[in-house]
């Protein structure tokens, strides 16, 4: 029999660790993830002109903050430009040319910026009021922060220094969308890993647009595995995964765009169990007590026309099982606490509900003010609440009885923000830290607290091998690199198993990736069917005994490797993109599919065989079918492509509504810069955040180039972008030519950035408008060079 031990002493010093760090307020919902100090003796009153304030600053934001090491660190944006101030004109604050979204370190004890990191805002649809939205997420054990920007890009930074130890770009790499709505997630980092989740359109088998968890390696980036949550993302979510172990299984667990709670294995991604709780996503953080869950949501229930509900769920199970529910409490944004066995949830208009954890009986109601966004607070008795319009008021609670009113400020100022408050407080070591769209403040005593001694966490022996994962879980590699993948044995708890007396050891071999059906639609004709699973997979190259990868061949090549262990397998996804010069015409991708290694296609880009002229040609097509994805992109390349020329022909349509002509915009990207043909405005553009263009209304925005260029529907016309990077600066070349004529000597459009994006993948950019307006867009001929 073989006999499987866990490094006990390692989980014993894990546990204590975690209890060590309860002073600490390394993630926005707090160390126990619900938004509970344990800490005493903290402040009833305050008041932004003295009592009780230790500083206050001008930074401001919409995030929450996070505590750790005497160390605030918030998300934010930078470069700002002043607008207004004149007689029908409010003062305010607008996107400049070098406007961009932050993380900030403040010293906790002096509200002195330490340092900044600073990210362009690039491929996102989101509007300038909404950045910052996200809240960084820390990691006591190693002081590193972690921060998820709006257009998707992931980082690792050093918490000293802010030094930038590893970053993702996950639109480019792994399809996550940033849409109109900035619903950015968070992260929250649990043992060894960092966990993000969000609606992706991935590549190959994971190309079907899914909400999906991505668990990275905290150390590295390197990711250790993503699953899907199983439904079809009806809205993005501002998701923040919770670790917790439920009758010793340790768990994530997450709300989702699906309108689903799900829960996975933390160390392997299987799906555990899913509840689906509303027809729509959702947003605010689920609290976690033991065997029971509690969510809240404002929008469409699935057995009733009422709309929002909060919920209590048993999750001791295989299946969830609803334990009691309030019908009609409409809280989608701010995320309760549970404090002695009671749950307080403010609502989206501002109104605190107190309700018995156990039964669901309501205690009573006490209304902050309007608008509901920042998360709840517990410490010392206290409940620490803001309100969007910039009120912050100190409960003292009184059990079942009405709370007490100790304290309420009003903080109204939000220049260029759509709220005055939107993040919750943080508690650490006697000290309250708030944030408002113009204002950070620190309140209280600036003393160290009193914290729970360490608690000694049990943790159960392995059993017998259940599971197979082989890490790092998705590369892309070009011919002739090598990548070493790694294997990790898990029991059917996903505990990992790290010593065994005899091992069968680890064969390797390369197979393919299996695409499942997507979920069939019943009704009351057609049953719900579901097509067979399809195998893909051209994966070529050489696998040495130790699990090293060598690329082989000189194509576009998608696969799997894979690790057997006696009679278990595990995969890894590989994709292979040759070197420069590609030239694609899309004869030999499959016919109404998405080209298997592109980014970001699924449900919005697919291969098609036209009629031009009498003869058959394979295109792509951004189609429209589904309104929810009119303004589309997909990358083809990696996010680590520099200085390169993308060319490509495209083709519109048009429709005429109301005796005007509609026409979409068909763009080319390169290195996150896109040049577009603008179909109703009949221009050219190069650009990097169409969202935040200057207009008639202002004069400042993003940086762009645009000309006036005339051009028609139902002809092809060929675009061409050039970035170079230089000294401290990326040079944007664009030019566009009807296709077949003589291409032009000089480009038609120049932009220089000075804040420049370094690297980017290829890929295409599409709107093709919406309802009756709508036309598809074709693109052809895509030839991708190195710069001479």
């Amino acid at each position: 029999m073989k006999k499987q031990i866990l490094c006990g002493a390692i989980a014993f010093a894990l546990a204590w660790a975690a209890s060590d760090v309860m002073a600490e307020w390394a993630h926005w919902r707090g160390p126990l993830m619900n938004g509970v100090s344990t800490e005493k003796n903290l402040p009833a009153t305050w008041s932004p002109d003295g009592e009780n304030l230790l500083w206050k600053n001008k930074v401001g934001g919409m995030s929450t903050p996070i505590v750790m090491n005497d160390r605030i660190y918030v998300m934010g944006r930078a470069n700002e430009v002043p607008f207004g101030g004149e007689p029908g004109k409010p003062e305010t604050l607008i996107v400049g040319p070098k406007t961009q979204e932050t993380v900030v370190c403040i010293d906790a004890n002096t509200g002195k910026t330490l340092w900044q990191h600073a990210e362009n805002v690039t491929q996102s649809d989101a509007p300038f009021h909404r950045l910052g939205w996200s809240s960084v997420t820390g990691d006591p054990a190693t002081g590193r922060v972690y921060a998820m920007f709006v257009m998707c890009q992931f980082v690792c930074l050093d918490g000293a220094t802010g030094k930038a130890i590893w970053s993702r770009q996950l639109t480019e790499d792994q399809g996550f969308i940033s849409t109109f709505g900035g619903r950015t997630p968070s992260p929250v980092v649990d043992g060894d890993q960092v966990f993000i989740g969000g609606v992706s359109f991935g590549w190959g088998d994971q190309a079907r647009g899914q909400h999906r968890i991505f668990a990275f390696d905290k150390a590295t980036g390197k990711l250790n595995w993503s699953s899907a949550t199983g439904g079809p993302p009806v809205d993005t979510s501002m998701t923040t995964p919770v670790p917790a172990t439920v009758n010793g299984q340790r768990l994530i667990i997450t709300v989702a765009g699906d309108g689903g709670v799900h829960a996975f294995k933390a160390n392997t991604g299987e799906k555990v169990w899913s509840f689906q709780a509303s027809k729509r996503g959702l947003n605010t953080t689920p609290i976690v007590d033991g065997t029971r869950l509690y969510v809240a949501h404002s929008e469409e229930n699935l057995d009733s026309p009422v709309m929002g509900r909060l919920v209590a769920l048993d999750i001791s199970g295989k299946t969830p099982k609803e334990l009691w529910r309030i019908e009609g409490l409409e809280a989608g944004f701010a995320s309760g606490t549970l404090v002695d066995g009671r749950i307080y949830w403010p609502d989206n208009k501002g109104t605190i509900h107190c309700v018995d954890a156990a039964t669901g009986k309501r205690f009573w109601q006490r209304s902050t003010g309007t608008i509901g966004r920042p998360s709840l607070v517990y410490g010392d008795g206290k409940l620490y609440a803001g309100e969007a319009n910039g009120r912050f008021y100190i409960y003292e609670l009184q059990g079942e009885q009405r709370p007490k009113q100790l304290s309420k400020v009003e903080l109204g100022d939000k220049l260029g923000r759509e709220y005055a408050m939107f993040g919750g407080a943080a508690i650490s070591n006697g000290r309250v830290v708030i944030m408002t769209a113009t204002n950070m403040f620190c309140f209280g005593t600036n003393q160290p607290a009193a914290t729970p001694a360490p608690t000694k966490v049990e943790t159960a022996p392995p059993g017998p091998p259940a599971f197979v994962s082989v890490t790092p879980n998705d590369v892309t590699l070009r011919p002739g690199e090598q990548v070493k993948f790694n294997v990790g044995i898990y029991d059917a708890n996903g505990t990992a198993i790290t010593q065994f007396e005899k091992s069968p050891g680890t064969n390797w071999s390369l197979g393919q990736l299996t695409i499942g059906a997507a979920p069939s639609v019943q009704t009351a004709t057609r049953p719900a069917s579901a097509p067979a699973p399809v195998k893909i997979g051209n994966l070529a190259g050489t696998l040495a005994p130790d699990g090293t990868f060598t690329a082989g061949g000189n194509e576009t090549q998608v696969g799997a490797v894979v690790a057997s262990f006696g009679n278990l397998t595990g995969s890894a996804r590989v994709r292979v993109l040759p070197a420069l010069p590609w030239s694609i015409d899309f004869e030999k991708y499959t016919e109404d599919k998405p080209p298997l290694t592109f980014v970001g296609a699924g449900g919005k880009f697919a291969t098609r065989t036209i009629d031009a002229n009498g003869q058959k040609n394979k295109v792509l097509v951004k189609t429209t079918d589904n309104d929810l994805y009119a303004r589309a992109r997909t990358n083809f390349g990696h996010s680590g492509m520099s200085n390169y020329t993308l060319q490509a022909d495209v083709y519109t349509g048009s429709q005429m509504i109301s005796n005007q002509r509609q026409m979409p915009d068909i763009g080319i990207i390169n290195s996150k810069y896109v040049l577009v043909l603008m179909g109703n405005h009949q221009r050219a553009q190069l650009h990097v955040w169409s969202t935040e263009l200057p207009d008639e209304r202002k004069a400042s925005g993003s940086i762009n180039k645009t000309i006036d260029y005339a051009w028609d529907p139902n002809t092809w016309y060929t675009l061409k972008i050039r970035v170079e990077q230089q000294a401290g600066k990326a040079i944007i070349k664009g030019k566009v030519w009807p296709k077949g004529k003589d291409e032009p000597a000089d480009y038609q459009l120049t932009l220089e950035d000075t804040q420049p994006n370094i690297s980017g993948s290829p890929g295409f950019y599409g709107n093709s408008l919406v309802g009756a307006a709508k036309s598809e867009i074709f693109y052809d001929n895509v030839i991708v060079t190195e710069n001479k």
